[in-house]
């Protein structure tokens, strides 16, 4: 079991669950030796602090709000996995659909599991709501591990 997890797949959205479930597989990455691939989708036109939606191609602006709060989150988890010795890569997509981009970028980086929160209801349009895991668990051809 344990050559299974030498590469996780781990969606964060800056949730309670998130940081659990990113927590659960950095366990995992010690025991295996692995490494994690922590994700971050952000949806396009989300709305940003000041509550007004952005343009279209704001979203793709390096400095626009989505990227800013991607990378805030991202930011988060790179200073909590920065103590631990684990090997780690920071992806953020953009996707309206975070199911389908968690499971595209789970085959783009060879990952061989994912582990995700099943409850998140964070600035990233939810990312972790039990929707979304329990698509990445049907859809997915990886094992999945969902934390609670």
């Amino acid at each position: 079991m344990m050559n299974m997890l030498k590469k996780i797949l781990v969606p964060i959205d800056g949730t309670e669950y998130s940081w659990r479930a990113m927590e659960y597989a950095a366990s995992l990455a010690k025991l295996s030796g692995g490494h994690l691939v922590i994700l971050t989708v952000v949806k396009p036109g989300i709305k940003a602090v000041g509550g007004a939606p952005l343009e279209e191609e704001l979203v793709y602006s390096a400095n626009g709000p989505v990227m800013q709060i991607g990378n805030e989150v991202l930011g988060a988890a790179k200073h909590l996995m920065d103590k631990q010795e684990i090997p780690c890569d920071y992806l953020l997509a953009i996707g309206s659909r975070a199911a389908e981009e968690i499971i595209k970028l789970s085959r783009r980086e060879n990952c061989d599991s994912i582990v995700i929160g099943s409850r998140g209801f964070g600035a990233l349009e939810g990312l972790l709501k039990s929707s979304v895991s329990k698509t990445v668990i049907e859809e997915s051809e990886l094992p999945v591990i969902v934390i609670k």
